[in-house]
């Protein structure tokens, strides 16, 4: 066991992500509020300019008007309003990688936010491999890969104390993707966890920071 010492590693801990322009990429309406969106109502307080994608609604036994009115309240309430909904299910790779490339040159971010390669769901892990392709060869732009259905190793943490209640609000807000999971009861031990794992009181989100160019060659 000994060539084990040392092996440990203590994520860097900030108020804010680095940055200006965060491209947040949600491949459902819900994904952005489990995972990040203590995080990004930090940075919507601190002046950041924000902009949501979301390539796809859910289907289910709800109606899409019942659908679009949730995901509706959910953006009012998180009053993070610049964003893009596609009203349909979720699209093809080269679809996908369309409407996040075009989303690249209008907006213009330095920093994308998107679901991390160790995500248990296939639509999460599109989006994670559509912004790879297309930060292969881009020297500017940085990514944040955050957690919604699979546990990451992160080395970025946000604490989000003051900003949990609201998130806990906008997640209420999307009633009908609550009936088979507590996402509140989910996202309340997800975050405790992170904030008492980095010795941090109440509750943190943690997120994979680095450089859009190197993902591919990481992951």
């Amino acid at each position: 066991m000994d060539s084990l010492e040392g092996t440990t590693w203590d994520p860097k801990v900030m108020e804010v992500p680095p940055g200006n322009r965060f491209l947040v990429i949600s491949p459902h309406p819900d994904d952005d509020a489990i995972g990040c969106m203590g995080t990004l109502l930090k940075l919507r307080d601190n002046g950041s300019e924000l902009r949501t994608l979301y390539p796809s609604i859910q289907s289910g036994n709800f109606t899409q008007d019942e659908r679009i009115s949730e995901i509706n309240a959910a953006i009012r309430e998180c009053d993070i309003q610049n964003c893009r909904l596609n009203k349909s299910s979720f699209p093809n790779a080269a679809d996908l990688k369309d409407m996040i490339s075009d989303e690249i040159l209008t907006f213009q971010p330095d920093t994308i936010l998107v679901p991390s390669p160790f995500e248990n769901h296939d639509e999460h892990l599109r989006a994670f491999h559509a912004v790879a392709d297309l930060l292969e060869n881009n020297n500017e732009i940085n990514v944040m890969m955050y957690e919604v259905w699979g546990a990451l190793m992160p080395n970025l943490v946000i604490p989000i104390s003051e900003t949990m209640e609201k998130k806990l609000s906008v997640i209420r807000m999307h009633g009908t993707q609550m009936e088979d999971i507590d996402y509140v009861r989910m996202v309340r031990g997800i975050n405790e966890y992170r904030a008492a794992m980095n010795r941090l009181e109440g509750y943190a989100e943690s997120f994979i920071y680095m450089p859009g160019k190197d993902m591919k060659k990481m992951f």
